[in-house]
């Protein structure tokens, strides 16, 4: 497989740009000058949680390349779903944007109410970094793998819990589907967030929860917590003894979270290949590389496209549907 270099991410991110001139008219008006003013970007998610610290140390990179400052706009609730029906809302000109995530592909299941459509009134920018997932027991648990934690489920049918960040989330939909997968039923927790759900995993009072590398690392090192598989394709680096879930024998859970920039329907293309031309060329930057990499964030794919980006939500909504309905996991209301 050829690694694009940073003269051919430069080459796709400007031939990408070089929309015709025809496209320039009527409803995709827009100033070749875009953007002459600052551009807001909606987090769907309170400041402090996993999103906020990668919107922080993107931001200055992606202002650089705008030429403008990039407004950060916090509206948390459903799952970031709030964030992404005021910015479906908002108008189309290219300086309003959104912080996108797994759980937006899935609100018609999970948030039957909410009053748009991802899928079509938002259009996709581009990728902007992944994460991976890690599953984690308390460190005085007799659980030291993942088929540990299968032969006690199957052993105590209903008796084992899992933790997650709320329902309908990356992290419940996995244990979901390691009990559909191994034919065992564990007691599924929410809770409002990771951080109280892992205190909670580490005290014993609850036995098992997936959630981001980033933001369990501290207390796996502390020997708090012990991690029994990553849920990557490959082994993560700050974590090189812990097997991938594929190492474990259950391949079907490799996932992780993503995040990626969307604008309402009608934003011109020329902005959409502005911004995707930014976000390109801010990941060749060393010291956003470096960061990242301090955050245990990964880098999105190449080529990293708007229509990309589309058929990646394309394949992520249809997978993680078919779950919800599969597990029969009932709408919030």
């Amino acid at each position: 497989m050829r690694v694009l270099c940073r003269k051919d991410i430069l080459a796709l991110a400007l031939l990408s740009t070089a929309a015709p001139w025809g496209a320039m008219a009527g409803g995709d008006e827009i100033s070749t000058e875009y953007p002459r003013r600052p551009v807001t970007l909606v987090v769907g998610y309170p400041p402090g949680g996993t999103p906020d610290t990668l919107v922080r140390v993107l931001a200055d990179y992606l202002e650089r390349e705008l030429g403008q400052r990039l407004l950060v706009d916090y509206k948390p609730g459903a799952a970031g779903n709030i964030g992404a029906q005021s910015v479906a809302r908002s108008m189309p000109d290219g300086y309003t944007i959104f912080l996108s995530a797994r759980p937006n592909t899935t609100h018609s299941v999970m948030y039957a109410k909410m009053d748009y459509d991802f899928a079509r009134d938002l259009v996709p920018i581009g990728l902007v970094a992944t994460a991976p997932y890690v599953m984690v027991v308390s460190a005085d648990a007799p659980i030291a793998s993942v088929r540990d934690l299968v032969q006690l489920a199957r052993a105590y049918p209903g008796a084992m819990t899992c933790a997650s960040s709320g329902i309908g989330s990356t992290p419940h939909l996995l244990c979901e589907l390691l009990q559909q997968e191994t034919d065992t039923a564990m007691l599924h927790i929410p809770y409002q967030g990771s951080a109280q759900a892992l205190k909670d995993v580490a005290a014993g009072r609850v036995d098992m929860q997936v959630t981001n590398v980033s933001g369990t690392l501290a207390q796996i090192q502390a020997g708090k917590l012990r991690p029994i598989a990553v849920m990557s394709g490959t082994r993560v680096s700050t974590l090189p003894d812990v097997p991938t879930i594929a190492e474990a024998g259950f391949p079907s859970l490799t996932s992780g979270a993503w995040f990626g920039l969307m604008a309402p329907k009608g934003t011109p293309s020329s902005a959409i290949q502005k911004l995707n031309q930014s976000i390109n060329v801010a990941m060749m930057h060393p010291g956003l590389r470096a960061a990242m990499a301090q955050l245990i964030y990964d880098l999105p794919p190449q080529p990293n496209t708007p229509s990309a980006f589309e058929e990646w939500i394309s394949q992520e909504t249809e997978q993680w549907t078919a779950v919800l309905r599969a597990r029969n996991i009932k709408p919030l209301h």
